[in-house]
């Protein structure tokens, strides 16, 4: 079998963002509307009277994700925390250009994400040879994660790592909305993405609405958030790497749902042959009763 990395199912999601947020679940629209109209102590926000907590509307938020399909409801906490993890990346690089652990935590992800998917819907036998390179799984050595050499702004680095190690913690099912929290907390209130308090509450909209209904649907957000200070040069880099991803990702759905729609046609062919079979086997039978009479 074979997959195409532009599907017509993910160009049509991408084509029709506006559309797909009327598509939401209303619990999670309404989640968002909430967060959205309120004030943030923690966004550094003169008009929070100190009553909101931060965390309890991404609570909200990211609990809305629940559905009956575990699965697929921790397929969207990881494609988040894959997101934020690319989003992430260059500020570690404008620290420590050679540290492993943001490609190696990005690739662990990536493949899980791909296996899974491809698990809901293919027997391992089943998988084409060309994935074979991109499912190997791909382990994060965690014990060069602080830096020997002392950096000026280390609470900079020590957070942004923090988004890797609880990026891996994602992957366990029990621990993916913690993990996402600690992510998000590390983003918006810290020092993950960039220092500082200014930007604050512009950082929390463009996750509000543009990575949360994105990861909703297994899209890459439009745009990327930074301040100057931090590779903002990145930006269309790291849209590049989420955008591949998710066009396979999308691949490997697109092609199941063929694959569903050729076995219901050839279902469907089967029960019209079987019943024009017996009506011609009838017809035959009351042909030769009528001439023998």
């Amino acid at each position: 079998m074979a997959f195409q990395w532009r599907n017509s199912i993910y160009k049509q999601l991408t084509l029709n963002r506006k559309s797909l947020l009327r598509h939401l679940p209303a619990s999670l629209q309404k989640a968002m509307v909430t967060a959205w109209n309120q004030h943030y102590e923690e966004l550094y926000e003169s008009e929070s009277d100190g009553t909101v907590l931060l965390e309890d509307a991404l609570s909200r938020t990211l609990n809305s994700f629940q559905t009956s399909n575990q699965t697929l409801m921790q397929i969207r906490y990881v494609w988040m925390a894959l997101t934020l993890a690319v989003v992430v990346e260059p500020t570690i690089k404008y620290y420590q250009p050679d540290n492993p652990i943001p490609e190696e935590t990005i690739n662990k992800l990536t493949n899980w994400l791909l296996k899974t998917i491809a698990g809901l819907f293919y027997p391992q036998e089943n998988f084409n040879r060309e994935f074979d390179n991109v499912l190997n799984d791909t382990s994060v050595e965690n014990n060069h994660i602080f830096p020997n050499k002392k950096i000026s702004s280390f609470q900079v680095l020590s957070e942004a790592l923090d988004v890797y190690i609880s990026a891996i913690n994602a992957l366990e099912p029990s621990h993916s909305l913690q993990a996402l929290l600690d992510i998000l907390d590390d983003c918006l209130e810290g020092y993950a993405i960039f220092p500082g308090s200014y930007g604050r509450r512009e950082l929390f909209n463009w996750w509000l609405l543009d990575v949360v209904p994105s990861c909703w649907y297994l899209l890459p957000p439009t745009s990327v958030y930074s301040l100057n200070e931090l590779a903002n040069d990145d930006s269309h880099q790291t849209l590049s790497q989420l955008e591949e991803t998710s066009s396979l990702m999308w691949s490997l759905i697109e092609a199941a749902i063929q694959n569903q729609n050729r076995i219901e046609e050839d279902l469907l062919s089967f029960r019209n042959n079987t019943f024009k079979e017996k009506n011609d086997s009838q017809f035959e039978h009351n042909q030769f009763t009528l001439s023998n009479t």
